[in-house]
């Protein structure tokens, strides 16, 4: 089913650290306001940065998580409240065709990130990597499922989600002669001032 989900990318500061609930109120208005799919989680190369991911409920009517109407009357401004608890954040909007559940429930979820030349077109990538997913990551033991997205404000850069049962499960696949083969080819589509980048999350409900 068609989605949207919005990725907040924080990176928290002591504030934060020295008391978490504060992200659990944040959390709670964002229940209040129709995200009612929410899940969570820590970078596990960079401990700091946390990925929080927003769904609404609603979008055969519409309704994106840009959409959602904030209840500041009863948790102050949501800017605010995110700046008391991050050094810096980062926001990105990402509509899948489909994103199946065993992606984020996974034990592990991987983002990789792909920046695509100018001039190249997201059909061009996707006829190489479509059929790579279903032809030999989907079969790799320790894979649970993938899906792909588009940056809404940037038509050039690529997130590809897959739930994994380990980050070594990924990560040993990145060193096969398969995924060696694929990135040959993909190398031709890519913008060289930008590698593609691969971070692992373990999120939360």
């Amino acid at each position: 089913m068609p989605t949207t989900l919005q990725i907040i990318r924080l990176v928290v500061n002591d504030a934060y650290k020295a008391d978490p609930t504060l992200f659990d109120k944040l959390r709670e208005g964002a229940a209040k306001t129709g995200v009612l799919h929410q899940r969570y989680g820590f970078e596990v190369e960079n401990p700091d940065q946390l990925l929080w991911m927003l769904q609404t409920i609603d979008f055969n009517q519409g309704v994106e998580p840009k959409d959602t109407v904030w209840p500041a009357a009863e948790y102050g401004d949501f800017s605010e409240a995110l700046a008391r608890i991050t050094l810096d954040e980062q926001k990105v909007y990402l509509p899948f065709e489909d994103l199946p559940r065993e992606i984020v429930v996974a034990p592990v979820t991987s983002i990789s990130i792909f920046i695509l030349k100018e001039g190249v077109k997201v059909e061009e990538f996707a006829k190489l990597l479509d059929p790579f997913r279903a032809n030999f990551i989907s079969k790799v033991p320790g894979h649970h499922a993938s899906a792909w997205s588009v940056d809404s404000t940037n038509d050039r850069k690529i997130f590809l989600f897959a739930g994994w049962d380990s980050v070594e499960a990924h990560t040993q696949l990145s060193a096969t002669p398969e995924v060696a083969k694929h990135r040959s080819a993909a190398s031709a589509l890519l913008d060289d001032a930008q590698p593609p980048k691969s971070l692992h999350v373990k999120f939360n409900s």
